[in-house]
């Protein structure tokens, strides 16, 4: 950041140069409290209250600019500050001692921007202004009236430069057109873009009217023929005068107020949620701004659901710190987030785990039932047929078995018996032997399709 941007930044956070500093290299992560507590060990500082942050370009380093009780004077002032061996150190600068070289330096920069496109030098300069002078007149005169004319030219930078990102469309037409966007979202754009340009005055307007059709059009042509010197800021509270809410600053912190968690929304949804209401309200001058961490806070904590574990954390540590920036807070708040549904990630694993055993056991016992089942009805298809068959020898193959002589004969009072090769193992599955003799592994799979087989008939003996 260089000097010219630290004056511009006091000048619009309002506050007085006598009472500014600036500390640089300061990391981004480091919280205001830890900022608070280093300020707190120099007193030429007084109280001391952080006004805002900006980042370098870096992105990992931030200035921060602090507001002091006490007119702070160069000569007292430490050039840095810090814990030592803990903290910093963190360079210091003081903004009343900028102010008077700032503009000096903001001229001498724009001119030498100036002389380096044109591809002119100082010299070419003093020659133009000699050049031009009437007779007898005053050479410093003409000089700073050639230079002013040279800086005019120079404010006037093209509005299409490397640095200008343009603003997206709005007409005010209803329904909203293809490619254009609703109100809310253009003029949230345009307020955040107009207070970051680099450009003068006359440049934001014509970037502002760029970016308008239709209906919207004509609300600054309105506003141009009733106030001619109308800025950039002027633009934009006609079009919110046409366009924008009708709430005053009171109903907007109402409604804020009355903003709840809904069942099943995460905790920095809702925050979100929060923070815009709370920012258009701000906006029409319902909350000072001093004020918004403070409130955002209280509100987050009574609006959110009862059993929000995020929720429960903030409620039990809010009232033991000051209240953290939007920031600060989204950030534990997702942290918590991310925390919470790692471990139920870590539990629905484990859960289905533990449940796949039991249902493997389940299937074996249905396998041996199923078995078990099997055998039992090939026992019977034996015992039939070992009757048939032992009839059979009895008459010779000859004789004829009436059904009813067929139903006397019982296989307990038979001395016959199946042959081996009929007969299988219900353990192993092989044949040759039974259960009682086997001495192999268990083969339920084998089993089943001899029982199979020998159900439909494929076995040794089978009529």
């Amino acid at each position: 950041m260089d000097l010219i941007q630290a004056v511009e930044w006091s000048r619009h956070e309002e506050v007085h140069p006598d009472y500014a500093i600036v500390l640089g290299k300061v990391p981004r992560e480091t919280a205001d409290e830890v900022i608070l507590r280093v300020l707190g060990t120099v007193k030429v500082f007084g109280r001391t209250r952080i006004r805002g942050r900006r980042g370098d370009s870096t992105g990992k380093q931030a200035f921060i600019l602090v507001e002091t009780s006490m007119v702070l004077d160069q000569n007292t002032m430490p050039s840095e500050v810090g814990v030592e061996g803990e903290i910093g150190p963190w360079p210091v600068h003081l903004v009343s001692s900028l102010v008077s070289s700032s503009e000096d330096d903001a001229f001498q920069f724009k001119l030498c921007a100036l002389l380096k496109q044109e591809g002119k030098s100082m010299d070419d300069v003093m020659s133009f202004a000699k050049k031009n002078q009437p007779p007898k007149a005053d050479l410093s005169a003409e000089l700073v009236h050639a230079i002013g004319k040279l800086i005019d030219k120079c404010g006037q930078v093209s509005p299409d430069g490397p640095s200008y990102r343009k603003l997206r469309l709005f007409s005010g037409i209803r329904p909203v057109p293809p490619g254009e966007e609703e109100y809310d979202v253009w003029v949230e754009q345009a307020t955040q873009m107009v207070s970051e340009w680099q450009c003068s005055e006359a440049a934001k307007k014509q970037r502002i009217v760029e970016s308008l059709r239709g209906p919207a059009v004509d609300m600054i042509r309105f506003l141009k023929g009733s106030n001619p010197s109308a800025t950039a800021t002027d633009y934009l509270a006609a079009l919110d005068t046409a366009y924008g809410t009708t709430e005053s600053g009171t109903d907007l912190m109402a409604k804020f107020r009355h903003t709840y968690q809904e069942k099943g929304e995460k905790i920095s949804s809702f925050l979100y949620r929060l923070d815009k209401l709370l920012h258009r309200a701000l906006s029409k001058g319902g909350i000072d701004a001093a004020d918004l961490n403070k409130t955002r806070m209280e509100q987050l904590v009574k609006g959110a659901l009862t059993d929000d574990m995020v929720a429960l954390r903030l409620r039990i540590t809010h009232t033991l710190r000051e209240p953290p920036s939007f920031s600060q807070l989204l950030r534990e708040a997702r942290e918590e987030e991310e925390w919470i549904q790692s471990r139920e990630t870590v539990r629905a694993e484990v859960a289905t785990t533990a449940v796949s055993q039991p249902s493997k056991m389940f299937e074996l016992d249905s396998l041996k039932k199923e078995v078990k089942e099997l055998s039992g009805q090939v026992t019977r298809l034996l015992s039939v047929a070992t009757v048939r068959s032992t009839t059979n020898e009895l008459t010779g193959g000859t004789e004829t078995v009436q059904p009813s002589e067929r139903r006397e004969v019982s296989p307990v009072n038979t001395k016959a018996k199946p042959r081996t090769a009929s007969i299988f193992c219900y353990w192993c599955g092989e044949d040759g032997h039974t259960k009682r003799e086997c001495k192999g592994a268990e083969d339920l799979r084998k089993v089943n399709r001899k029982l199979i087989d020998r159900m439909k008939g494929n076995f040794t003996g089978a009529l």
